[in-house]
């Protein structure tokens, strides 16, 4: 995986759907915010940062008060379909690799398509917050490259092709850090269930569901397993059979262990 140059620190976290990854995200963002770093998810960044462009700047000093979300939100979404071409430019392979292997999936036009937008977006949002970040910003992806390989590589039709998911690893760009709930594959199924199915696939028996989960489970074995080869900096946090308060004291002691007493220090290195 190819380093990332931002200047700020990036973390990406991966999990099977319903492992906890929206749970634990805000222990991440108050860790390091409690270290007096700006944490981010790109919908928090998408306004601020879009204020540190100069067509920002212009709207956030002449536009009424009314409409200065909105109009910061354009200049966000515009910024970043701008930026899809940039990103596609400099990492030309990754994103051939991508487009030949989606069209040769044997899953329906629809979701080839919703993996595709998703993909797409998300490479020029990467590029434009990467692009605009400052010294003591941290930006938190929940579902950032490492995780779309649960779209890009999953569904309840295909077997696990472990050639191309490790050729996709090795062109994205690599976080700072990775976080890595996991629970058991009946517990994730137990769990997208309970808080209700996703909209694309509520015309899917419970069967077909499973088989998906099944493989997405798979899928994230594969990518954890790699990281760790690549000695890629992972935590992995168990969150079944307890609290979910217990959980969260894991994560943020495992933070605390990484990162303190020297993470200011970590930040230095990683801005040099």
């Amino acid at each position: 995986m190819n380093q990332s140059t931002s200047r700020a620190m990036i973390v990406e976290f991966i999990s099977t759907p319903g492992a906890g990854k929206t749970t634990l995200l805000p222990v991440v963002k108050n860790f390091f915010a409690s270290h007096g770093f700006h944490a981010w998810t790109v919908l928090e960044a998408s306004r601020p940062f879009a204020r540190r462009t100069k067509i920002g700047e212009l709207v956030n000093t002449l536009a009424p008060a009314s409409l200065k979300k909105p109009l910061l939100w354009q200049v966000f979404r515009q910024a970043s379909r701008i930026r899809q071409a940039t990103f596609r430019s400099e990492n030309k392979e990754l994103i051939d690799l991508v487009l030949r292997f989606q069209n040769t999936r044997p899953i329906s036009q629809a979701d080839r398509q919703h993996v595709l937008r998703w993909f797409i977006n998300l490479s020029g949002q990467y590029h434009f917050l990467k692009e605009y970040t400052e010294a003591d910003d941290v930006l938190i992806f929940d579902e950032g490259f490492i995780h779309r390989v649960v779209q890009l590589f999953a569904s309840e039709i295909e077997p696990l092709d472990e050639e191309r998911i490790r050729s996709y690893l090795s062109l994205i760009p690599v976080p700072d850090l990775i976080i890595a709930p996991w629970a058991s594959l009946e517990t994730c199924i137990e769990r997208v269930h309970s808080r209700g199915i996703w909209d694309r696939f509520k015309d899917r028996d419970e069967e077909t569901v499973s088989r998906f989960m099944t493989n997405a489970h798979a899928v994230v074995d594969l990518v954890l397993d790699n990281a760790y080869t690549k000695d890629c900096p992972v935590i992995q946090i168990q969150n079944e059979n307890q609290s979910p308060a217990e959980t969260a004291q894991q994560l943020q002691q495992k933070l605390t262990d990484l990162y303190q007493p020297a993470i200011h220090n970590i930040f230095t290195s990683i801005n040099t």
